[in-house]
């Protein structure tokens, strides 16, 4: 049986362009997935070499 995920999309923010995503549990505890997206958002602000504020990620729907 599949466990219930939560997709996430990082933005950035000043071009409107999905450059990332991320799938967490969702039974992960919420400070574990603040944790997990603040890293994937550090990551894809350096690959992308723009500004970490720049980059912001939202609940996929």
């Amino acid at each position: 049986m599949e466990q219930p995920q939560i997709q996430y999309e990082f933005i950035n923010y000043q071009t409107g362009n999905v450059i990332g995503y991320l799938t967490l549990p969702a039974h992960m505890d919420k400070d574990k997935q603040i944790s997990e997206l603040k890293k994937k958002q550090s990551e894809l602000a350096v690959a992308n070499k723009i500004y970490l504020e720049l980059v912001q990620w939202h609940k996929k729907v």
